[in-house]
């Protein structure tokens, strides 16, 4: 393996020297840049970024702490992320901490070990101390969405009781549904919560009487499969599903199917996060879409912003929700409600 030692010995020049071309720094004759760095093609030399960064005390190394890499949501919002950090020249250290805190507590460690030199958090197990040792330690934070607490720095929230309103508006006053099933997230998580007032709200503005029934998932498919298999074997008789995520709405999908209800004439569903399948499902799955491109490319600039200049004052972000409405709510789909 190729080391500057080698770049410096065969250039006949000094490791600073060549530490200096490399770092762009200046302090060498012209005709010595150009010197070195032909010597540095020829030889092939890559500098060691895991060195760099235990010199300078940073790196070009974002950490990206998720919930969950089963939600489908949550590896595209991570692939938005990269993507933008990629073209801003930073590489980001994925840390997924399926919701246990003791892995948080491993990765929040790592994050330090590694130099890293921002952090995008969206975690219920992370609070305002955790927060404040990496900015302690120069390591800028951005939280997205699922933070449970309030707290001075860099956040991106969605306003999820808008988007419930809307998909719960749609089913009651453009489909005329009046007994609705709402498959909510944990009860203890902040985003299913506030989807659950959206819910709530919306039954209030409706101009006729709505049956309801509210259950409770774990963001799984599984568990909206599970729900939706229990109510139909139980009896109970419903003319929509809204659920708190996609995920739980394409499982409610499958039981509908499987017992032989029919969607969307006899059962109207809409789903939550509006991810890349819901428009293959069959029908094409009406969902809530919660931004996550301009989530990805807000929290990336943000953290590149406040990295670049420490002084900048954290900034507090709510980005608003669209209903994207498909084939799953109506038989005339293909629109969006803003």
């Amino acid at each position: 393996m190729i080391t500057i030692k080698d770049v410096a010995k065969e250039a006949g020049v000094s490791v600073a020297t060549v530490s200096r071309v490399l770092n762009n720094k200046g302090g060498a004759k012209p005709e010595t840049i150009t010197h070195v760095e032909n010597v540095i093609k020829k030889l092939n030399y890559k500098p060691n970024k895991i060195a760099k960064s235990l010199s300078e005390g940073s790196s070009n190394l974002i950490a990206l702490l998720v919930p969950t890499l089963n939600n489908p949501f949550f590896p595209e919002l991570v692939r938005e992320i990269e993507k933008v950090a990629n073209e801003n020249g930073y590489n980001v250290y994925l840390c997924n901490s399926d919701d246990d805190r003791m892995k948080v507590e491993y990765y929040l460690e790592s994050m330090i070990d590694h130099y890293v030199s921002g952090a995008i958090i969206n975690s219920l197990h992370v609070d305002a101390s955790d927060l404040a040792e990496l900015e302690k330690r120069g390591i800028r934070t951005i939280t997205i969405d699922r933070a449970n607490f309030e707290h001075p720095y860099s956040a991106i929230t969605v306003d999820h009781t808008l988007g419930a309103q809307l998909a719960v508006t749609h089913l009651i006053r453009d489909e005329k549904c009046n007994n609705i099933v709402f498959i909510s997230g944990p009860k203890n998580e902040k985003s299913a919560i506030d989807r659950l007032t959206g819910f709530t709200l919306a039954l209030n503005e409706a101009r006729h009487p709505v049956k309801t029934h509210i259950c409770y998932g774990d963001f799984g498919t599984a568990s909206g499969y599970e729900n939706t298999k229990a109510l139909i074997e139980k009896g109970r008789s419903f003319d929509s599903i809204f659920c708190a995520n996609d995920a739980m709405a394409i499982g409610a999908m499958r039981a509908c199917h499987e017992f032989g209800i029919k969607v969307p004439s006899e059962v109207k569903i809409v789903g939550y996060d509006n991810i890349s399948l819901a428009s293959y499902m069959y029908p094409t799955l009406s969902s809530v879409d919660q931004c996550k491109e301009d989530i990805g490319r807000l929290a990336v600039n943000e953290l590149i912003q406040l990295i670049k200049n420490p002084k900048n004052k954290q900034k507090q972000y709510q980005l608003e929700p669209k209903l994207v409405i498909r084939n799953s709510s109506t038989i005339n789909g293909g629109s969006i409600n803003e």
